[in-house]
């Protein structure tokens, strides 16, 4: 099972222009389009990402689903998109999105490609603007000591809180636990 949380917030920008898009069954698709970087024309982007993503598309090869995206959006957008089961991740990115994981108690960036998944290994993805605010350390400290993942993104909400009131642009992000089913 995987357990996940979402964080969405304009950030006292006039316009959301990043999107999280999550499907569960059967397997948990995950996408984060960060729209902010293409301003005004986020939003045509944006729909095309939508369209990839929504109802069935969204259970698609994963590797077909990439190549939609890579070939239906502008050359300077940024996303990450992932396929997600209890035992691997397979994970294709461009630009400043990133996922890192934490497995055996260190924190690394996910690379493009399939990863092996285990027991309590713990995922965030975010845009750049969401990373800029908090360490690798800060990172790897809330997810340890947080039981869930409302728990872990509250935290890192908070530390990102305490440097900028939240008033820093669009944030975006995801956390994802592994849990055994046992």
């Amino acid at each position: 099972m995987i357990e996940y949380y979402t964080f969405k917030h304009n950030g006292g920008a006039e316009n959301y222009n990043d999107e999280v898009f999550l499907t569960v069954f059967p397997n948990i698709t995950l996408a984060i389009f960060y729209g902010s970087v293409l301003g005004d024309k986020s939003s045509g982007a944006m729909k095309v990402f939508t369209d990839i993503l929504s109802g069935e598309n969204a259970q698609m090869d994963f590797q077909c689903m990439a190549r939609d995206i890579e070939n239906a959006i502008p050359d300077n957008a940024e996303y990450l998109a992932l396929r997600i089961t209890d035992e691997e991740i397979d994970s294709v990115r461009r630009g400043r999105v990133l996922a890192k994981i934490i497995k055996n108690g260190e924190l690394k960036d996910l690379p493009n490609g399939v990863f092996g998944l285990a027991n309590e290994d713990r995922i965030i993805c975010a845009t750049d603007n969401f990373f800029k605010y908090i360490s690798d350390e800060g990172i790897l400290a809330d997810a340890l000591c947080s039981l869930s993942c409302e728990e872990w993104m509250d935290n890192m909400v908070d530390r990102i809180s305490d440097e900028n009131r939240l008033d820093c642009g669009n944030l975006s992000a995801v956390t994802l636990i592994v849990r055994s089913e046992d």
